[in-house]
């Protein structure tokens, strides 16, 4: 079982594990979120693998008020109790936008308002509070850069190339071209397929 909201928008080439929460947030084609994972406002791009035990965008308390109990600041709240009528303050998060082929580990935890670029990294048990560069590998508490996957001149190249938005079919027919580790030299035979009009 998953629980959803209606502002929620799962793609139905993606899969969803048990015991998922998702409210106001979105994933991509051919994503897959292991179970017991919780997603509050976060967009997911495609090719994510996301294990299980992530927690996506979580909800804050004020620090600076007399006191952090949302029985004073949120009329529904955790406790069940409502002393209020109208909100005080809001506790969502800011939104949170994953990239594509991002792969996060087991029990990461990710803050409102970071972005994690394309093909990063995030190793388990990470709690990531800052934006993540693309095809960078992160972890720790907090999160920082352990190394890139691939040199400057590779990303740059998968960047431009955005292989994630080309067609299904192309990607079926060269799908030899993911099989082995990426250099200089063969990122080029990607973008040699594509630039002779393989996608036809």
């Amino acid at each position: 079982m998953m629980i959803y909201d209606s502002d929620t928008r799962i793609s139905d080439k993606s899969r969803i594990q048990r015991f998922v929460i998702m409210r106001d947030s979105k994933i991509g084609d051919y994503s897959y979120i292991g179970y017991s994972s919780n997603f509050y406002r976060a967009t997911i791009g495609k090719f994510c693998s996301i294990s299980k035990h992530v927690s996506i965008g979580l909800t804050h308390h004020p620090t600076d008020f007399l006191s952090t109990s949302p029985v004073f600041f949120t009329e529904h709240n955790a406790t069940g109790i409502r002393w209020i009528e109208k909100d005080a303050y809001d506790d969502r998060p800011e939104s949170v936008n994953i990239g594509n082929d991002v792969w996060i580990a087991m029990n990461v935890t990710i803050m409102g308002g970071v972005t994690i670029g394309n093909g990063a990294i995030i190793g388990a048990h990470s709690v990531v509070t800052k934006d993540v560069p693309p095809y960078a590998i992160v972890g720790g508490i907090p999160a920082k850069v352990i190394r890139y996957r691939f040199s400057e001149s590779v990303i740059a190249k998968l960047q431009a190339l955005k292989w994630w938005d080309l067609p299904e079919e192309f990607l079926k027919k060269h799908v030899s071209l993911f099989q082995k580790p990426v250099t200089d030299e063969n990122i080029e035979a990607i973008l040699q397929a594509v630039n002779l009009g393989a996608l036809a």
